[in-house]
């Protein structure tokens, strides 16, 4: 092989050479030198709130932790909503607003508690659609304390409603609906009033086999505990009546009387002796 040819092939290995370094560690760079450490995982984030705000879906109101300015999610739909509401106002009805807060919430406002902030806001926002006179406003206390907390705090759904609660009849907080009686009436129910939400409850309890009705009747301290107890429980007789000729069976409706013994009033007072005069509804499973 002469000089020629050996030079030949020397720049062409050269330039294979060369090809190859260029390719492999100029364009892929897998040339460049690096430490031999572990690559390191990306952190988790320790913001739990911005974790819990992707996750959680609020309501069509609703409120931020510990504030109680009340939050629209949807204007348009809210706007659609309060019109509904305002539909379904009746006479003898009021509006109930609960709205939910927690223990370990901050509260910085001037209420008892965050809950009644909160439904208050919400008075106010409906203040222009509705009469405020007919708005009844309370806090919700809800159970335990979530760890991390919620950034929502739902305020519109099942927190929100028309109830009865006028003079005659009226539904409490604690699931219980009082009949109120003048003194010493014990005589038949003539009272629309009345005969209307006993008409209304006859038609759910119908269609809802699974519970009963207890009535139990309450009177003022005006006579004997004796006396009191009979007139308690003819009181209650009269509403299983009404229950009865609207299509209550009658081993339905258990019946008994507290008399006097279980006010919820002052009795010293004409108001208060009325707030005691009472027949009281509850649903219980049979």
């Amino acid at each position: 092989m002469n000089a020629r040819s050996i030079g030949v092939i020397f720049l062409f290995l050269l330039w294979g050479s060369g090809s190859t370094y260029w390719y492999v560690c100029k364009i892929k760079g897998f040339c460049q030198n690096q430490p031999n450490t572990a690559i390191k995982t990306p952190e988790k984030s320790t913001d739990t709130t911005s974790a819990v705000k992707k996750t959680i879906k609020h309501d069509l109101l609703y409120f931020l932790w510990g504030q109680s300015k009340v939050k629209i999610a949807d204007t348009t739909r809210w706007q659609a909503e309060i019109k509904s509401i305002k539909q379904l106002q009746a006479e003898g009805k009021k509006l109930r607003i609960e709205s939910p807060y927690y223990n370990n919430e901050p509260n910085n406002t001037t209420y008892d508690n965050l809950g009644l902030a909160r439904a208050e806001a919400i008075k106010k926002l409906i203040s222009k659609d509705i009469d405020t006179n007919l708005v009844m406003t309370r806090g919700q206390l809800l159970q335990g304390s979530p760890t991390p907390h919620p950034y929502y705090i739902n305020a519109y759904k099942n927190h929100i409603r028309w109830i009865t609660y006028n003079n005659f009849v009226q539904e409490q907080d604690n699931g219980k609906t009082a009949i109120h009686f003048p003194l010493n009436s014990t005589k038949e129910i003539k009272n629309k009033t009345i005969i209307n939400y006993l008409k209304g409850l006859s038609q759910k309890i119908k269609s809802n086999p699974a519970y009963n009705i207890l009535v139990v009747g309450h009177t003022d301290n005006s006579g004997s505990p004796k006396a009191n107890k009979i007139l308690g429980l003819k009181r209650a007789n009269r509403i299983k009546k009404v229950l009865i000729n609207n299509g209550i069976d009658a081993d339905r409706i258990i019946v008994k009387s507290a008399g006097d013994t279980e006010p919820v009033a002052d009795n010293n007072t004409k108001e208060g002796r009325q707030q005691n005069r009472r027949v009281e509804i509850s649903l219980i499973k049979n």
